[in-house]
């Protein structure tokens, strides 16, 4: 079954699930603008189930016979547990790792103005591209490696050349003034070599991910020292943090 009917199947199956469309309707925008090689023009809403949603359900039909309440617990269980596969499907379906939207890149550049960027291992160039939209000179690198396993390097959005990250940083780390790195693979350790490398130049070093958790290697995660600036924080509120991975921009040395 496609995933938005299945979604639609569960809210069929909740008293009132109506109140529930609007995060359908929100994953079907966002389908309907990667389908045309777009960027979400915002930063993602909170879609799993709030605890005051599921109370606030529960509390509306406490009167309901006993197997009617146990079936109603199921049934939001499993509207919770399919809302919660939507990063899933981004990924499988869209090669969209991390949450890249229109209005993150444009504080990223309000942040870091007049500046240049090197992309390190794209995949389809969702960053690079909304870069380049709004005229920021910027370099997008990847092996596509990742195209024989899924969409990711299948459906390019802009120009990606096809080199590793350290070739790319050899031959364009020191034409940049940032170089940035989104949702490495937690089981490889090219970011290691990466940072390394990022150490011997004068670049700001970006890297989009979730500490010690779903992306980069543990050996990233205890070598990287994290520098808190007020500029990443403000570009982290127009990311999204929409489900149970917190990943976010962090400047690393």
């Amino acid at each position: 079954m496609d995933y938005i009917d299945k979604l639609k199947q569960d809210v069929g199956l909740l008293p009132n699930g109506m109140r529930f469309n609007v995060k359908i309707r929100f994953i079907e925008r966002v389908f309907d603008t990667l389908s045309q090689q777009q960027l979400p023009k915002y930063h993602f809403p909170q879609l799993e189930l709030s605890e005051d949603e599921i109370t606030d359900c529960l509390r509306q039909n406490m009167d309901i016979k006993e197997a009617d309440f146990e079936a109603l617990l199921k049934n939001l269980e499993t509207f919770d547990h399919d809302l919660g596969e939507f990063r899933t499907q981004l990924q499988n379906k869209f090669g969209y790792w991390a949450t890249i939207t229109q209005d993150f890149v444009k504080e990223l550049i309000t942040e870091f103005p007049e500046q240049n960027f090197l992309e390190l291992m794209a995949g389809n160039g969702y960053l690079s591209k909304e870069l380049r939209n709004l005229n920021v000179e910027t370099y997008c690198t990847d092996n596509l490696s990742w195209a024989s396993h899924n969409q990711t390097g299948k459906n390019l959005l802009t120009r990606v050349e096809s080199m590793d990250a350290l070739q790319a940083l050899n031959e364009y780390g020191s034409k940049v003034n940032n170089v940035i790195l989104a949702w490495s693979p937690d089981r490889e350790d090219i970011d290691v070599k990466v940072l390394r490398k990022v150490r011997e130049m004068d670049v700001n070093f970006l890297v989009i991910g979730e500490k010690s958790g779903a992306t980069n290697s543990k050996e990233f995660w205890s070598t990287a020292k994290l520098i808190d600036d007020p500029r990443i924080d403000r570009i982290n509120q127009f990311y999204s943090r929409y489900d149970l991975v917190h990943d976010q921009l962090y400047l690393v040395k």
